[in-house]
């Protein structure tokens, strides 16, 4: 959409830079390279807690359902939450903290 000096509704409000994402294939290398460690740490986690050899284990499907439950969940308060502080006009850096748990 453009506005009547012609700049589109991007360019108006600017574009944001992620470091090292220039290209499709840096941003997917990216992508790729965090949900490998994120994955690899949340497995060895549910490894320790629930006892190993998740690849035996039976219930695997009602394990499954659990989670998909809860998705929608905590994706819908994240995001009320995220409004709700967008709303009260906090920063960017204190929705990071807040919402992780952890400064960005």
């Amino acid at each position: 959409m453009m506005n009547t000096s012609g700049e589109s509704e991007r360019e108006k409000r600017g574009t944001l830079r992620i470091e090292g994402v220039n290209t499709p294939e840096q941003h997917i290398s990216k992508i790729v390279a965090w949900f490998r460690d994120v994955m690899t740490g949340k497995y060895q986690k549910g490894q320790q807690e629930h006892g190993g050899d998740l690849w035996i284990k039976k219930g695997a499907l009602a394990s499954l359902e659990e989670e998909l439950i809860d998705l929608p969940v905590y994706y819908k308060t994240a995001k009320d939450q995220l409004r709700q502080m967008a709303a009260d006009g906090k920063s960017a850096e204190d929705a990071y903290v807040y919402l992780y748990g952890e400064n960005p």
